[in-house]
């Protein structure tokens, strides 16, 4: 089964008790991805961040 959301806004994980332990943007996803893969594949770090607002 495949399964497509879209999320508008940050995903908040909540605990068992229904506290927030973690949440996850746009930003914090892409953040890894931006230091690490685009100078490995030859894309600099300014051509990057032009993509993004």
């Amino acid at each position: 089964m495949k399964v497509f959301f879209v999320v508008k806004g940050p995903l908040i994980w909540l605990d068992e008790k229904g506290d927030h332990s973690e949440a996850i943007s746009m930003c914090t996803t892409t953040s890894p991805w931006r230091a690490n893969t685009t100078n490995q594949v030859g894309l600099g770090a300014y051509y990057v961040n032009r993509l993004f607002r």
